[in-house]
């Protein structure tokens, strides 16, 4: 309905800056008041009146059922509406969830069969959910992931000599190992600065002592021993993790000339989004990722290169060379993020979509 002012409660499972509940919950609420919504989204707590509020989203996974919640929401006439931007069936070994998978995929299938409709931020993730639920395909819709670019600097540019980046947490080690041979042989004809920003906030050093002397292992501490011996043969400043509210203006300190973003082909990978690729663009380092979902569907081929070392190498070897090529392909990749991927514009999708379901949703209440 045109013009209607929606009151929409955002239920999250965590009160930290981290990238899903900045891009899937704090921006969007942002962006959805500035187009004259009521928005809670502050707090993990369920301490507000349910009358205040028509519509619920929640975010996610959560310890513990919410059944009887969503039950009773439902009861008194609520829109419930369930956001997810990953595939909690397809948690890879090497990612901390993994400790969690068991109650994060029971609380996400509750989520997907109670809600009134459901957001996710791929169609690959669609697709997924959609295999696994057949009779709730029109209830899934595809709103992608946004950046507010004004909480974004661009990089200073002119570096003494040119720098190279990798920005990621733990889970992304085995992704970095596709990429660092090549590294280790550019370097040897090149002259340029390696930087790792994350995997951990210790020093690498005491981090690979960690995961040697650990009997329990997670699968990136089997694999950082691997990337911290190939790392002892190249020229590399570690960076270490910061919070995700610190992140964006360090990422844009660090001035990275080349942004790469490896990854590993996997179920759980091919249902997550481009953000490396936003963020890298929306502080103007230009972007080398692997040609896999997701970035195949969304970047030029250009732009990616196959997980092979040859591939890596003669496609970074191009962008090391050729400034006037490297700076064609920064402004194709900042043009299309900022028509594709600025919340002002996003948050009118998302707008769109919860009017859809709310509406659908008092239609099924006036028919039963």
């Amino acid at each position: 309905m045109e013009g209607e002012k929606l009151r929409i409660a955002m239920i999250n499972n965590t009160r930290e800056e981290n990238p899903s509940y900045v891009v899937r919950n704090k921006i969007v609420a942002q962006g959805l008041r500035e187009l004259g919504h009521e928005v809670f989204c502050e707090s993990t707590a369920y301490n507000f009146d349910h009358d205040d509020y028509d519509v619920f989203i929640f975010n996610r996974f959560y310890e513990g059922t919410l059944i009887k919640m969503i039950g009773f929401l439902k009861s008194i006439g609520k829109t419930v509406i369930y956001e997810t931007d990953d595939n909690y069936e397809a948690i890879d070994e090497n990612n901390p969830f993994m400790k969690i998978k068991d109650y994060s995929v029971l609380s996400s299938r509750e989520l997907i069969k109670m809600a009134d409709g459901i957001t996710v931020s791929t169609p690959e993730l669609k697709a997924e959910i959609y295999n696994m639920f057949p009779d709730i395909k029109d209830k899934i819709n595809v709103i992608p992931n946004a950046l507010d670019f004004s909480q974004y600097k661009k990089r200073k540019g002119k570096n003494k000599k040119l720098r190279i980046g990798f920005q990621g947490s733990n889970i992304h080690v085995q992704d970095l190992l596709i990429a660092i041979d090549a590294i280790e042989q550019l370097q040897k004809e090149y002259v340029f600065e390696f930087y790792i920003f994350g995997i951990d906030d210790r020093p690498f050093k005491e981090l690979n002592k960690f995961c040697l002397e650990r009997k329990e292992k997670w699968k990136w501490m089997e694999d950082f021993p691997k990337l911290y011996e190939k790392l002892e043969k190249i020229e590399y400043k570690h960076i270490p993790t910061c919070s995700y509210e610190k992140y964006r203006d360090k990422l844009s300190e660090l001035n990275f000339d080349i942004g790469i973003a490896p990854l590993t082909d996997t179920r759980f990978n091919r249902s997550k989004s481009c953000l490396k690729f936003y963020e890298y663009a929306a502080v103007g380092t230009v972007t080398l990722a692997s040609n896999v979902i997701p970035y195949n569907v969304e970047m030029d081929k250009e732009d990616l290169a196959k997980n092979r070392h040859d591939k890596w190498v003669s496609k970074l070897r191009k962008l090391i060379v050729d400034e006037t090529y490297r700076q064609q392909r920064l402004y194709a990749q900042e043009a299309w993020v900022n028509e594709m991927r600025d919340i002002k514009k996003i948050a009118k999708q998302w707008e769109q979509v919860i009017i859809n379901i709310k509406n659908k949703d008092e239609k099924n209440i006036i028919g039963r």
